[in-house]
């Protein structure tokens, strides 16, 4: 049983985490998301095509305390010019 890592593993460790670090500083693709509640009898409809027609999608529906959540996501597009619009765009 080995305890002690190589020279080989040991760099090729360092390498992934400086890509990971990249990875992270310089992100090709980033998410931005969105949580709309209602109550149980309410209609999701309408909010969620209104939604959908800006971009979002609906990723999970969760019940609770007699309501339900609806998490949307969408991808932020990374051109400068549209830094400044907000996640209920």
């Amino acid at each position: 049983m080995r305890f002690l890592k190589s020279e080989l593993d040991r760099d090729a460790e360092a390498r992934l985490q400086a890509e990971r670090a990249e990875r992270d500083a310089h992100p090709e693709r980033r998410w931005e998301y969105t949580v709309l509640r209602l109550g149980t009898k309410a209609r999701a409809e309408a909010q969620l095509n209104e939604l959908g027609a800006r971009g979002w999608q609906l990723v999970q529906v969760v019940e609770t305390d007699g309501h339900l959540a609806f998490y949307l996501e969408r991808e932020v597009p990374t051109d400068e010019s549209s830094n400044g619009r907000s996640a209920t765009d």
